[in-house]
């Protein structure tokens, strides 16, 4: 059994005792973590995001990196704020995961949906350089916020493990061998990507065929037409409409595919309590 974030995957125990980590740190645990998952996730998902542009891939990694870490760390501020105000001590496991993931989730999302017309909104372009930029800039704030929605249940893993470390200390089997100074890292970053291991082979694919595939699709989406000019179809085919034209097609779909998720895993979740 591994140490960490995996802990509390394998045993799931109905606890509600009190919390077994001061307040303080919580906070440093929270904000460390999604600075870091944010900082990897990020560089690794715009290499992937812009690997189909092959001169773009080291501006976009930079930018993921950047970009992921000042996320990283507002969501880790913003979470410790939830925990320490509403879910300390942690009495509610599955509500704290829920909440936690929406505050990761739309803290992503709404950071990278700013970022790229704010970038850009002194660059001069032609109306095709806007919409490509402005339905990118809404590609990529899918796959930021399904990694945020990741990094919001490592981190509600992370808390439910330290709050009930004392009572399963007892069940956990202790390593012959302490692991050694230099694996220390290995085994934190581990535990904390480890648990939703398939979840970020899935955003990492997503994220490698969202610009080949997905703008296609997105066109499709807004122009309702597979041959048509997307220029046509905008009454103003700049950056700040295609972007409003992107998400105005693409949230319901977000927003149906989220709900019959949730649906599904709450379902699972009633028939597995039973």
């Amino acid at each position: 059994m591994q140490q960490g974030c995996v802990l509390v995957a394998n045993h799931e125990p109905n606890l509600r005792g009190g919390s077994a980590i001061s307040r303080l740190d919580l906070i440093k645990g929270l904000v460390l973590r999604s600075a870091a998952i944010g900082l990897i996730a990020g560089a690794g998902l715009g290499v992937l995001f812009g690997s189909t542009l092959f001169f773009f891939v080291i501006w976009t990694g930079i930018v993921g990196a950047g970009l992921g870490l000042g996320l990283g760390l507002i969501n880790g501020l913003l979470t410790s704020a939830v925990t320490c105000l509403f879910f300390y001590p942690l009495r509610n496991r599955y509500r704290y995961r829920v909440v936690v993931t929406v505050v990761s989730a739309l803290t992503a999302w709404g950071g990278v949906i700013v970022f790229g017309p704010w970038y850009f909104s002194d660059t001069g372009m032609t109306p095709s350089t806007a919409v490509l930029i402005g339905f990118s800039s809404v590609l990529a704030s899918a796959v930021a916020g399904w990694a945020g929605g990741l990094t919001g249940q490592q981190l509600a893993h992370w808390y439910g493990s330290k709050s009930v470390a004392d009572r399963l200390d007892s069940m956990a089997p202790h390593p012959a061998n302490a692991p050694a100074q230099l694996d220390k890292l290995r085994y934190w970053l581990y535990g904390c990507f480890s648990a939703q291991k398939w979840g970020w082979a899935m955003v990492a694919l997503f994220a490698l065929l969202s610009y080949q595939v997905g703008n296609p699709i997105l066109k499709v989406l807004v122009c309702g037409d597979r041959n048509a000019d997307v220029i046509s179809c905008l009454p103003s085919p700049r950056l700040y409409t295609s972007v409003a034209a992107g998400l105005r097609v693409s949230l319901p779909v977000f927003v149906c595919v989220t709900l019959v998720v949730v649906l599904v895993q709450g379902r699972h979740r009633f028939r597995g309590g039973r």
